[in-house]
């Protein structure tokens, strides 16, 4: 009689066992590697399980701050917060190679891919991809000239919502087309980009984020403009735009002297609680962020009938209970009571500064400007903090600055 090797015990685990041990796995990718085992472990923790016996109560999934990723075109990297440890990140040759332009929900991406201005959507999770046009639609001129498709640079992007077949989305973006900034937009299953309007703005956007329905840019001078969609009477969909009437904030032409004694603010978008906030980071001199202020969108009526809203930015002094991850395009606010031993008030920010290494004549993006900044009334006065931790971080890459990976 030949001997059968018996069927294992682990294959046998209760669901709720399972979901026990995966609790004690903070880190997302352990709990994949876990899942992998087999099929069955794999249905359990995913939620589809066959309802074995229950020999424990059954366990919920804490959540997990997103992880940033060190883009490289050698030795791409991930870091998490949860159990703080840098990771490779096995990527396609293109991917790797590619710029990072922005990041959303369930792990997508857009890329830049070339110097050919292809663009795509590449979701981290799947390895699925979407190819974007290369060309941007431009409207005919006050001359009667003919619209132009050109080529554009994507540098920054935001998502309606996450790519999918049976939902519309939009990507809105901040492009460079032909050597002017312009909003560019691109609509689930159109052959170009769009702009509502003649390249060129009057004061360059610096960031932009999705929220209510709507596409919202900052510009340089602290203006507000909108965009959302709509359809023509030809049944084209086309961008409605609204510039808010903006007060100027009693300390702005302060920080404008600070910008002339060679520091630089950089701006990024960020809803919260249902509401619209600007993170202004202070850098003096490249030698590196000093410090960070937060502010509140601030909408009231017009000023007159027929006119747009009027909006005022308020300054915050505390985010209470709230942390901030920034990124061009891609901001986050989480509440910090829903993860444990985390702080709150805090700015978790990374490295977006492009240099120019005059020694071999190349440019690198930097990874040594990063950290996490604590916002309070006496915050002015104390340094950030390094984050993620020197030793578990690269100091540069070749390709793009670090993005966040929102799972």
């Amino acid at each position: 009689m030949e001997d059968t090797e018996p069927p294992s015990v682990w294959q046998d685990i209760p669901d709720n066992i399972l979901l026990r041990v995966a609790a004690y796995l903070p880190c997302r990718r352990d709990r994949v590697r876990l899942s992998s085992v087999n099929k069955h472990w794999r249905r359990a923790l995913l939620g589809h399980g066959e309802g074995r016996p229950s020999q424990l109560p059954p366990m919920t999934m804490p959540l997990q701050l997103p992880w940033i990723i060190f883009p490289s075109t050698e030795a791409p990297s991930f870091f998490c917060d949860t159990d703080r440890v840098s990771h490779p990140l096995p990527l396609p040759p293109d991917v790797r190679t590619a710029r990072f332009c922005g990041s959303y929900d369930e792990g997508w991406l857009l890329l830049s891919l070339d110097r050919s201005h292809r663009h795509a959507l590449y979701n981290l999770n799947s390895g699925a991809r979407i190819p974007l046009p290369s060309g941007i639609n431009i409207p005919r001129r006050p001359n009667n000239s003919a619209a132009r498709n050109l080529p554009l640079v994507v540098r920054a992007a935001a998502l309606s919502s996450p790519p999918s077949d049976s939902k519309p989305y939009i990507v809105g973006a901040i492009a460079l087309v032909d050597a002017r900034w312009c909003p560019a937009f691109w609509f689930h299953g159109s052959q170009s980009w769009i702009t509502p309007g003649p390249i060129g703005w009057g004061r360059q956007p610096l960031d932009v984020m999705y929220y209510r329905g709507c596409f919202y840019f900052i510009t340089m001078g602290e203006d507000v403009v909108v965009y959302w969609p709509r359809c023509s009477p030809s049944g084209e969909l086309e961008m409605n735009r609204l510039d808010y009437d903006m007060y100027e904030r009693d300390d702005y032409q302060m920080d404008l002297g600070y910008v002339r004694g060679d520091g630089l603010m950089k701006y990024y978008l960020v809803e919260s609680r249902d509401s619209v906030y600007m993170a202004v980071r202070y850098i003096f001199d490249n030698g590196g962020t000093e410090y960070f202020r937060v502010f509140l969108l601030n909408i009231m009526p017009p000023a007159a009938r027929g006119l747009p809203p009027r909006a005022a930015w308020v300054n915050l002094y505390s985010l209470d209970g709230r942390m901030l991850l920034l990124g061009r395009g891609c901001s986050r606010s989480f509440e910090a009571a829903q993860f444990d031993g985390f702080e709150d008030s805090i700015i978790y920010f990374p490295d977006d500064r492009f240099i120019l290494e005059k020694t071999v004549d190349r440019r690198y993006y930097s990874f040594t400007d990063m950290g996490k900044y604590s916002v309070g009334i006496d915050s002015l006065f104390e340094p950030w903090q390094p984050w993620p931790p020197l030793d578990r971080r690269p100091a540069r890459s070749d390709n793009a600055p670090p993005i966040w990976w929102f799972l």
